[in-house]
């Protein structure tokens, strides 16, 4: 499957094909065709490009909430699939070799069948398998590209379902244009289109990549298990967890030496 899926990505939207100058690291480098398509991310200077030319990382200003929100989602998936798949934050992912600047950076994404490398200074999407899961934070500069344009193009991609988040829960929009009113809203592809994806009963909205239900809670988009009825803990509440899990062994630690001294 991870195969046919390369294959598929490989061939996807043959753009016309424009160099790059090697390591360069400035407003000057020339990142692909001079007509780019709606859904293309446009770095912003200083940025870095590997010696294929390929984008690496940009100066884009994101707000500090999305930030810790994206990383915090990262931390929380990346534990939980930390027996096999990738799970990138706000990585550059190159899909059309030999363009440059056909280029997407998701905030978040998960790829099941990819290889656990932590060290990708990109996600190359003819060497990489598509990803299963994308989220993506909607900003105010950028998301009607996130919200009506990139969802054509992870569509045709083959990305299994789409998920974007809208703190503000004024900027998400159906087909017609009109707002859906919500702060969290997911599609999965069926037979090469998107349907939207319904709340269950308990009003959890069910991701059958991930086999969790999503929901905001407190603001923040939170994963819940089914199959133990538990929340996946935040990253405040992991790192809590991890503190007290070190204070109560440093304690055992503390009684095992003075057991010692006793005797």
């Amino acid at each position: 499957m991870a195969e046919q899926r390369q294959a598929q990505t490989a061939s996807v939207l043959p753009f016309d094909q424009h160099g790059a100058t090697e390591g360069a690291n400035d407003a000057s480098l020339h990142l692909g065709p001079a007509v780019r398509e709606p859904w293309d991310y446009v770095p912003a200077p200083p940025f870095s490009v590997d010696d294929e030319g390929y984008l690496i990382a940009d100066a884009l200003p994101r707000t500090n909430r999305q930030t810790e929100r994206m990383l915090a989602y990262g931390l929380v998936l990346k534990a939980r699939y930390c027996d096999g798949g990738f799970v990138g934050v706000d990585l550059s992912m190159p899909y059309v070799k030999g363009s440059p600047g056909k280029v997407l950076a998701p905030d978040l994404f998960v790829a099941l069948t990819a290889e656990r490398d932590e060290d990708r200074p990109s996600y190359k999407l003819w060497q990489e398998p598509v990803p299963d899961f994308v989220l993506e934070d909607l900003s105010p500069g950028n998301w009607r590209k996130d919200a009506v344009d990139k969802r054509v193009l992870y569509r045709r991609l083959g990305v299994r379902e789409y998920w974007m988040f809208d703190e503000t829960g004024r900027r998400l929009r159906d087909d017609s244009g009109a707002r859906l009113g919500v702060t969290l809203v997911g599609y999965r592809l069926c037979d090469g289109e998107y349907g939207r994806v319904r709340a269950n009963d308990a009003g959890r909205l069910p991701s059958e990549v991930l086999k969790l239900e999503l929901c905001v809670r407190g603001g923040l988009v939170r994963f819940h298990d089914p199959a133990t009825g538990d929340y996946l803990p935040t990253y405040g509440e992991a790192l809590a967890q991890m503190q007290s899990a070190e204070a109560r062994i440093a304690a055992l630690e503390a009684e095992l030496q003075a057991l010692r001294k006793s005797d």
